[in-house]
């Protein structure tokens, strides 16, 4: 294969005409500083690079920055709008092309990310292309080893291409994106990888097609989500929030409202995607789907017209909000997998597909109240945006509270005590929101609306709690809520700009200072998407 690859890196900059930092200005903006400070790191890992590949060969810079989502958690998989930035923390790869097989993978940070390399072909052959989701099930991964989420682009890539055997790479890597920090540190490694492996093979595909094999391509670690971080990561523009939602692929770039800001405060517990915390993640999003398969098991006809969450919708299936709740009602509290089995006799294979991905919850799987969060959030998610856009602050920052006490473990008074936090979803709870949503009365009504509920995803902890509820103490703080998948992990905190500082204050003293704590806080940008620099 005869591959055209463009103008070298290394040749644009000695020749240094100016096109690199205007190129590097177009991502991240005007910031003298901050782009010369960044083209320096670009020039020191082009170096490092040569160090340890052959010099000879063309390079090429890529780039994938880390994500943030203001609105729409835990349901970009469910058809609901999500509404992302990519901000200005990024994973940078200097690739060169090979001619066999060969991925060969060194990070700067040398000493706690060693050096790695695999041959596609040999960890999929060509007889197991075509068949990803049969592939994944059977493949053997040293759990925790970086480069598995490099495999998982390249890997994903090849079984698209099943045909086409792709060729290698040499690949150095270097990321300034805090780890388990809930900013999608590894869902950057695999949209660069992607990247890179596009470029070195000289294969193209639509930003779209990008952003689903992405988090196709992240099942090969073990996780079940979507693809939002990943198109959050493709589709971001400076300056800009991202509202996107699947199926299909729908994307709008909003403007930020001028006079905010949004500060990331890391709670500095770590949200690695490890076997328990992985496994949770996969339950909720099991838990998802058995809710669908309960409903349109008992609700055959209201439900004949529903693919996604987000389908089950008043105006959609013709229904009032009360009758909604009754739908919801009808689904259990707590179920236990054999009871799932004797509610669902003709789902067990399905059932037993879903329950493959994690271990079964102690206490049964949270059937009503993740299914209350979801629909909530779709409404919530759908909401945000328009009220971002007319600066109507109040109901921005209504949204981002409401969606994580969804979430939410644990609830801080002003004293600083803590106790535990559940949203009730019992019969008798249920039954005052049918009460209510059908009463005639317009404040009962309006307490009864959908966006209004909260659920109950509970993927929060006590340190993302807390950091909620010292943010919105903090005059000038708009709404504040977890960010990823949870249970450890950051909090995003929506704030007057005239306000940051006492912000930052504020949490160093009552989070970090008493928690004995260095503070981790940035004050986030929105940037360009992810792709080659040149």
């Amino acid at each position: 294969m005869s591959v055209t690859y463009g103008e070298d890196i290394r040749t644009r900059l000695q020749r240094d005409d100016g096109l690199l930092l205007e190129r590097l200005a177009d991502i991240f903006g005007p910031d003298t500083d901050d782009l010369n400070s960044r083209f320096t790191h670009y020039t020191e890992l082009l170096t490092l690079f040569e160090q340890i590949y052959d010099p000879q060969q063309q390079t090429a810079l890529i780039r994938a920055p880390a994500r943030i989502n203001l609105k729409g958690v835990h349901v970009d998989h469910r058809g609901g709008y999500l509404n992302y930035m990519a901000i200005d923390r990024e994973v940078v790869m200097v690739v060169s092309p090979r001619d066999d097989d060969l991925v060969v993978l060194h990070d700067e940070a040398s000493d706690a990310f060693g050096a790695r390399q695999f041959y596609i072909g040999e960890a999929l052959p060509p007889e197991k292309r075509g068949q990803w989701q049969t592939y994944i099930e059977q493949v053997t991964l040293a759990p925790g080893d970086w480069s598995n989420y490099i495999r998982a682009a390249v890997l994903r890539l090849q079984d698209h291409f099943k045909t086409q055997p792709l060729c290698g790479m040499n690949l150095l890597v270097a990321s300034d994106i805090p780890i388990a920090a809930g900013l999608s540190s590894s869902s950057a490694l695999v949209v660069a990888a992607c990247e890179a492996c596009l470029w070195v093979n000289g294969l193209s595909l639509t930003d779209e097609q990008k952003a689903i094999l992405c988090g196709e391509g992240e099942w090969y670690v073990g996780t079940r989500g979507g693809a939002g971080d990943h198109a959050a990561m493709i589709f971001g523009k400076r300056n800009h929030l991202v509202r996107l939602r699947f199926f299909p692929i729908e994307t709008e770039a909003i403007p930020m409202p001028s006079g905010y800001k949004v500060v990331v405060c890391n709670s500095l517990k770590q949200s690695r995607k490890a076997s328990h915390t992985k496994s949770t993640f996969n339950e909720r999003i099991a838990t998802y789907e058995m809710a669908m398969l309960l409903l349109k098991d008992r609700f055959p006809e209201l439900m004949a017209h529903v693919t996604y969450l987000r389908d089950l919708d008043t105006d959609n299936i013709g229904i009032d909000t009360g009758q909604l709740y009754r739908l919801v009602t009808a689904l259990p509290e707590r179920a236990s997998r054999h009871e799932l089995m004797l509610m669902l006799p003709g789902q067990s294979a399905r059932l037993q597909q879903l329950f493959h991905t994690h271990q079964e919850p102690r206490n049964g799987y949270r059937v009503r109240a993740v299914c209350l969060f979801g629909l909530a959030e779709c409404a919530r998610s759908r909401m945000y945006a328009p009220f971002l856009q007319q600066a109507d602050m109040k109901m921005v920052g209504k949204l981002m509270y409401l969606s994580h006490d969804g979430d939410r473990a644990f609830a801080y008074d002003a004293a600083g005590h803590c106790r535990p936090w559940d949203n009730p979803v019992d019969d008798a709870c249920m039954q005052r929101l049918i009460d209510d949503a059908e009463s005639g009365d317009p404040a009962r009504e309006a307490y009864a609306q959908l966006w209004k509920q909260p659920g109950g995803y509970a993927c929060s902890c006590e340190e993302l709690d807390h950091l909620v509820d010292i943010a919105r103490t903090v005059p000038g703080v708009v709404g504040a809520n977890l960010t990823g998948a949870g249970l450890g992990g950051c909090v995003l905190v929506l704030v007057r700009e005239e306000d940051v500082d006492r912000l930052i204050e504020t949490v160093h003293s009552r989070y970090y200072h008493q928690r004995n704590l260095q503070p981790a806080m940035m004050v986030s940008s929105a940037v360009g998407g992810a792709g080659r620099i040149w």
